[in-house]
């Protein structure tokens, strides 16, 4: 026994430093290069920043722009997947995934999409896209899923028989408001303030549709001037605000852990004579937020000089980008796997405690909270069973937790490809000279290439991102992630 504690220990710290040294050692650095000027401690690049007659401004953008979206979508996304889980709403599997398509999708796709909208309808609705307008209606569209997704796993999760019990006092009207939202309240407070940090620190939107934010002088002081410390110096507001972001969501949910096992079919909403309006109105959501504007931007995609042009312009970056992010697919969904097993046997305090470094580490967050919900699903006593007959936690990790969680790795993978897949700001720091993944390489070729190539490029992109999400809507059944 003592040995199997031992092992369990060492592989659980080793994840923590892992994610340590991956998430909050670029920050110690970022800190301390914002503080530094030729060898010596100085605050100059800080009183640059602040008595700049951009920052203020630029942080009032960045603040408006995030909670804007996060209202957007926590007005539309919440009721969506609680549509989506709940009623009998017609299609409502179509236009869930449909809605998702432009999370996994570089953000710039949208914007590149509307802007071949507006340049067909003129000018009036080219100055309203080209700033805050417009980039609320982008980032709305690409992270609405978020809301959308985390809701509806939240409700489904629900034991349906708390549903039941309250139905026999209350219409369903009462029964989401006192039983069902508040038992979601972990996975929907959590899309929320994902949102926000999500939109705080997005870059490529608002620097195409030429608004000032935060994120977008950040950047420029890095990659043009080539002024670390003014450029970590930008950024460490927007890592104060990713922190106040997570202490408020924990200190929301402290005690409000809830995790049930749904026990049968989910309990639906019968919508009657809404069922048709409601349809309707989800159709056109769909039609105006994803189809409307990828379909401006792939019309001219389907040339086979522009595609030839573009893949020989660009197949290297297409096998870069499939490459890297497998590979950090892969490391995602061990490190998000180990650490949420933790967390159920446990550990929840320690790990709780390291929440910060999760968001920092960006994605990593994501594939524990989905290794998290789908372990919370295996009973504990067959864990229990292994221990009593002597198996070592290596064994019962690999012959009972590994095992029933299949389905739950691959959802884990596979989000953490795509996310991986779409990600640009990473990519446009990182990428070296003639190394760049397909992300990068489309926006350095917006400037001067010819828009039937880029959209081919652009298409070339969303079949790669798009075919693990065909496969993640068929690894997911109605009931869970895990067999």
């Amino acid at each position: 026994m003592g040995r199997t504690v031992r092992t369990e220990n060492i592989v659980l710290w080793l994840c923590i430093a892992l994610v340590a040294i991956a998430g909050l050692v670029p920050i110690v650095v970022m800190a301390v290069e914002s503080v530094r000027h030729n060898g010596h401690f100085t605050l100059d690049h800080y009183r640059e920043l602040i008595s700049s007659a951009r920052f203020r401004p630029l942080f009032g953008n960045s603040i408006q722009l995030a909670l804007a979206t996060t209202t957007v979508c926590g007005l539309i996304g919440v009721p969506a997947g609680i549509l989506f889980a709940k009623s009998d709403l017609s299609l409502r599997s179509g236009f869930m995934w449909l809605l998702t398509v432009p999370l996994v999708l570089p953000p710039y796709f949208v914007a590149l999409g509307w802007a071949r909208v507006v340049a067909r309808i003129g000018t009036i609705a080219s100055d309203w896209l080209f700033g805050f307008g417009g980039c609320v209606l982008v980032l709305s569209s690409v992270f609405l899923p978020i809301t959308m997704l985390l809701t509806f796993a939240s409700i489904l999760n629900v034991d349906r028989r708390f549903e039941e019990a309250a139905r026999l006092v209350s219409g369903w009207p009462g029964v989401l408001r006192r039983v069902t939202l508040p038992l979601s309240a972990p996975g929907i407070v959590f899309s929320i303030v994902l949102v926000f940090l999500l939109a705080m620190g997005e870059l490529s939107v608002p620097s195409f549709l030429r608004y000032p934010t935060l994120p977008v002088l950040s950047f420029t002081q890095f990659a043009a001037s080539y002024n670390f410390g003014a450029a970590t110096a930008a950024a460490v507001p927007l890592a104060a605000i990713a922190f106040v972001g997570v202490l408020v969501e924990s200190a929301f949910l402290r005690d409000r852990d809830y995790t049930f096992r749904s026990t049968g079919q989910t309990l639906f909403i019968s919508l009657r004579h809404w069922k048709s309006p409601l349809a309707a109105l989800t159709a056109a959501l769909c039609f105006a937020l994803v189809i409307l504007p990828l379909s401006a931007l792939f019309a001219d995609a389907f040339s086979p000089a522009a595609m030839h042009e573009a893949m020989q312009r660009a197949g290297a970056s297409v096998v870069r980008s499939v490459m890297y992010s497998a590979v950090a697919a892969t490391i995602l969904m061990a490190l998000g796997f180990l650490l949420g097993h933790f967390m159920r046997g446990g550990r929840q305090r320690v790990l709780s405690a390291f929440t910060l470094a999760l968001y920092t580490a960006q994605y990593c967050a994501v594939t524990t909270r989905l290794s998290l919900a789908g372990l919370m699903l295996i009973p504990t006593s067959l864990d229990e069973a292994g221990r009593l007959s002597g198996a070592m936690w290596a064994r019962r990790l690999f012959r009972i937790s590994i095992p029933l969680s299949t389905r739950t790795l691959v959802c884990a993978w596979l989000a953490a490809y795509i996310l991986c897949l779409r990600d640009v700001p990473i990519a446009l720091m990182t990428a070296p000279p003639g190394g760049d993944p397909l992300r990068a390489r489309i926006l350095t070729l917006m400037a001067n290439g010819a828009p039937p190539m880029i959209a081919s490029l652009c298409l070339i992109m969303a079949i790669a991102s798009l075919i693990p999400l065909a496969i993640l809507t068929r690894v997911i059944p109605s009931r869970g992630i895990i067999e």
